[in-house]
């Protein structure tokens, strides 16, 4: 799809969504439990991906590399193969060239996360739409995601079991990290989390050619 139509769907079609499932979670709440399958989001930007390699490493540290997943668009699955940090099995595709195409693949993935029974979700998208809805849509009991808060920042309801403040002075690398310990700690802390960010350190990924 055109990048401009995905903008105008999460625009015209995300606000109300995302409010009517707020709605919905007000009348039906869960109740938080620990991570026992992680799942990231981040549909798009490899490069963004690339940077979530420490934090997918910590997931792996807190629930075993098999009970980590990621749910990618499938032209920006490569990136996930090279890095070779989860195993390949746990990538879940949703295939975009056309709306059609990505409503029904986007059905197909929520199906296999909901039978994969995986608990936990990490939002790593900017104040997308669209995936804050899917991650409501996994019925995971934790979901960690940016929440605007006060501040002048896209609505995406309120569907986060875990709400992180935004803070544009963390390298993204950083803000990914935080999302996965965020994860672990209690969500009645607003706004999630106060920590230094000291206690953060960055490895790199090795690329070995075949």
């Amino acid at each position: 799809m055109n990048p401009n139509t995905i903008r105008k769907i999460d625009y015209w079609f995300g606000q109300p969504i995302c409010f009517l499932l707020t709605l919905l979670r007000t009348l039906f709440p869960k109740k938080e439990t620990n991570p026992q399958k992680i799942i990231f989001l981040k549909f798009i930007e490899q490069g963004a991906t690339v940077l979530a390699y420490f934090a997918i490493k910590r997931a792996t540290e807190i629930v075993g590399k098999e009970n980590v997943y990621f749910c990618v668009f499938n032209n920006n699955r490569p990136i996930l193969d090279i890095l070779n940090v989860i195993p390949s099995e746990n990538i879940i595709t949703i295939r975009e060239k056309t709306f059609f195409s990505f409503i029904i693949s986007a059905f197909s993935a929520l199906k296999k996360i909901r039978k994969e029974k995986i608990d936990t979700v990490i939002d790593m998208e900017f104040f997308s739409r669209a995936s804050a809805i899917f991650s409501f849509l996994c019925r995971a009991k934790i979901r960690v995601g940016l929440h605007r808060f006060t501040s002048e920042l896209p609505y995406r309801g309120n569907l986060m079991t875990h709400k992180i403040q935004y803070n544009p002075y963390l390298h993204t690398s950083v803000l990914y990290y935080l999302l996965v310990e965020a994860g672990l700690q209690n969500p009645s802390e607003v706004p999630m989390m106060k920590i230094s960010n000291n206690l953060f350190s960055s490895s790199f990924p090795s690329f070995t050619p075949s």
